[in-house]
């Protein structure tokens, strides 16, 4: 049974004990994770990858002899679960430290919460640009879509696709991401031959397939996520709409194919990229493949091995469990830091840099597009 607390929205809830941490026999670090909900098909993937970290962090000793633990609280994907979870998990549990939700909007929701209560939040897959003024309590492991949205526009681009139709979800990720692309893709002397957004969830997405069908475009950028952009996908095939689809790296999956088949063949799109071929990724795919044994590696899983990795690094150097110490200890753990997923020094907005890849599908798979 779901458990419900009811908290007044906008009350911060400030605490001294908590810091109490540092006198029990283990460290506990809260996380608002999508377990149920139309994200859930993200969220048991982001935890098992968590908790591969924390597995391997207690086995190296923990936190300074600790055992380090994480407290989940499902979201139901949503903002209003989100809210509800940080809430809880601030002003029951008291943690000064929490891995916030996946989604921009989910993540834009809590983050005044955990900056008003000055709590470290981080996440470790939301990307929308305005998660750089949330505050200085709040990280990300994960790139700003200032540089994905700008690697669609170069793609476009380069692909010799001038005029193009844009879809995006509509939510704060897929409205920021557009505009970051628009800007870009027009200042490359690109037109927009029409743009519109879409809503999540749906299972019928024809009425939106029929409006791309009467443009008549070569080619569709079309920023979504694995279930909407399969069925998008299979809805066009099925209507004729015979365009190149250009994507994010939110579709990069092998869920989205199978749940599209032979609609997906084809498409390319972006990603935020880092080498396979370093000691820190290899451990990491042999480290899954024995607790995981048959599982395929999830989509941002990487993210949310480095997140909680970095974080225990942090908290074994802090000077005390208080945030602002967490905070100072985590900046400084950052530096230089080299995870699986490739850099993770923070900027002064709590941000990472990264590169962009190219990816598509062919034979059924999803390849590197070269």
């Amino acid at each position: 049974m779901k458990k419900i607390i009811f908290l007044l929205t906008g009350f911060c809830f400030f605490f001294s004990g908590a810091y109490a941490l540092a006198g029990t026999n283990e460290v506990v670090v809260g996380s608002v994770t999508p377990l149920t909900g139309k994200l859930a098909v993200y969220g048991e993937g982001f935890q098992q990858a968590m908790l591969l970290a924390l597995d391997e962090v207690n086995a190296s000793g923990g936190i300074n002899g600790k055992p380090m633990k994480i407290l989940f609280e499902d979201n139901n994907s949503t903002s209003k679960g989100s809210v509800s979870g940080i809430q809880k998990l601030i002003a029951i549990h008291k943690f000064p430290v929490i891995f916030g939700p996946a989604a921009s909007s989910n993540f834009l929701a809590v983050c005044p919460i955990a900056q008003d209560n000055k709590v470290i939040l981080i996440g470790a897959e939301s990307a929308a640009s305005a998660i750089s003024t949330c505050g200085s309590y709040v990280f990300r492991v994960f790139p700003s879509d200032l540089g994905q949205g700008k690697g669609v526009a170069e793609l476009t681009d380069n692909l010799g696709y001038k005029k193009v139709v844009l879809t995006y979800v509509n939510n704060d990720w897929g409205v920021g991401l557009a505009e970051v692309f628009k800007e870009q893709f027009l200042k490359n002397g690109g037109k927009l031959i029409d743009e519109f957004a879409h809503d999540e969830g749906k299972t019928d997405y024809r009425s939106e397939i029929l409006r791309i069908k009467k443009e008549s475009p070569k080619a569709v950028v079309n920023i979504t996520y694995i279930k909407e952009g399969a069925t998008m996908l299979k809805q066009a095939y099925e209507t004729g709409v015979n365009v190149q689809w250009l994507m994010g790296s939110a579709s990069k999956s092998p869920k989205m194919v199978a749940l599209a088949g032979g609609a997906a063949e084809g498409v390319i799109g972006t990603y935020p990229t880092f080498s396979q071929e370093t000691p820190q990724y290899r451990a990491f795919k042999e480290a899954w493949a024995r607790k995981y044994p048959g599982k395929k590696m999830p989509i941002f899983g990487e993210y949310n091995y480095d997140m909680v990795k970095l974080t225990a690094k942090a908290l074994k150097g802090a000077q005390s469990m208080s945030p602002d110490d967490i905070r100072a200890a985590l900046i400084k753990a950052s530096k230089g830091y080299i995870g699986v997923t490739g850099d993770k020094t923070f900027d002064a907005n709590g941000d990472i840099s990264a590169t962009y890849g190219r990816w598509t599908v062919k034979g059924g798979k999803i390849g590197d597009y070269k």
